[in-house]
């Protein structure tokens, strides 16, 4: 299964650890799902990485080697979007997740961003919380044990 995980999840699980966007980052390294992404997604990621607000995370070098270290795993995929979507126009960057997952043929974007989480679904790609996608997530390997 594709999902897109948009920035803020991706920042919130390495910042608190114990959180559901944690759980997404757990997942992705896990291999639950398919992580995709478009380079304008990477580049999103790695320039919001290097603000100050997150030196917690260790210097620029390190927090940029932890995003390079998240794409570098085999299941990610690289998607070369082609559609241009003007769907969120109070937050026109957001619309870079939208063009990733209709690119990538996924199933959800993951998000923390109003903007797209009141968009609940588009193009049959549901737009959730980072709860509800562990949720989701849970319920489809539990549904996978017990029809085994």
């Amino acid at each position: 299964m594709r999902i897109v995980v948009d920035t803020n999840v991706l920042l919130s699980g390495f910042i608190s650890r114990e959180s559901y966007p944690a759980n997404v980052i757990d997942s992705w390294i896990a291999k639950n799902f398919e992580p995709t992404v478009s380079s304008e997604i990477i580049q999103e990621y790695c320039e919001v990485m290097v603000r100050d607000k997150f030196s917690a995370l260790g210097t620029t070098e390190e927090r940029l080697n932890l995003i390079h270290m998240m794409l570098s795993f085999e299941h990610v995929v690289l998607v070369d979007p082609k559609e241009k979507i003007c769907l969120i126009e109070d937050d026109p960057k957001d619309n870079i997740f939208i063009e990733c997952a209709l690119a990538g043929e996924c199933k959800f974007i993951v998000s923390g961003d109003h903007h797209l989480l009141k968009l609940k679904e588009y193009k049959d790609i549901k737009i959730v919380t980072a709860k509800e996608l562990i949720t989701t997530l849970q319920l489809r390997v539990y549904h996978y044990k017990t029809t085994k």
